[in-house]
């Protein structure tokens, strides 16, 4: 699959799926003026490249990400809150570049090459740790930006022409995704268990009667 292929199919079904009525259990918690400004500066930041600290070419998305993130983290939380998730993102960022390091070390272990080694593990653990989805959207990114300026800063040959281009931005939005719906699967379960427990609880005290 060609870069940029997958973040824009992506795209399309979370609008899809936001136009549909979905916001409240894919996005709990956002203003709907915020989902449009990020989309907005999503489009127009990818359209912009520049450099930064020497590497050639810089997407614009990683501004965006990095003001993204910045502003989930600060959100209506206070200065503890805020150290936490940036702890937990700099964990699955360091856990982000220790697989995609495992991976060329061992490429039948974890395919280095692949965009979804790391992206996968990455969204798993923020779904397990993490419950809000801004909490999420903070840490994945963190995570990505963090994990990906490590990897090329230590193997400066293997990393991508662009920083933040086309394969960023397909495992960025694979992984908010991939979370995103865990999230809700988790979520879903925990409900029917707990529906199904009282359920249960309630059948077994008529017997008792």
């Amino acid at each position: 699959m060609n870069p940029g292929f997958l973040s824009l199919i992506l795209i399309i079904i979370v609008l899809i799926l936001l136009a549909s009525g979905w916001k409240r259990t894919l996005l709990p918690g956002i203003p709907d003026a915020a989902v449009l400004i990020f989309f907005a500066g999503w489009f127009v930041s990818a359209l912009f490249r520049f450099t930064l600290y020497g590497h050639p070419e810089t997407s614009g998305t990683v501004l965006w990400l990095s003001a993204t993130a910045l502003a989930a983290a600060l959100c209506r939380r206070p200065p503890l809150q805020v150290l936490h998730l940036v702890s937990l993102g700099l964990f699955l960022a360091s856990l982000y570049y220790v697989l995609k390091h495992l991976g060329d070390l061992n490429p039948f272990f974890i395919p280095g090459h692949s965009w979804s080694s790391g992206a996968m593990v990455v969204a798993i653990a923020a779904s397990l740790l993490l419950r809000r989805t801004t909490d999420q959207i903070a840490a994945v990114s963190i995570a990505l930006l963090l994990g990906s300026a490590l990897y090329g800063s230590a193997y400066p040959d293997r990393w991508t022409a662009v920083l933040g281009g086309l394969p960023f931005q397909d495992e960025w939005w694979f992984t908010i995704v991939t979370a995103r719906l865990l999230s809700v699967a988790g979520e879903w379960v925990s409900a029917a268990v707990r529906g199904a427990s009282k359920s249960l609880s309630d059948r077994w005290k008529g017997l008792k009667k």
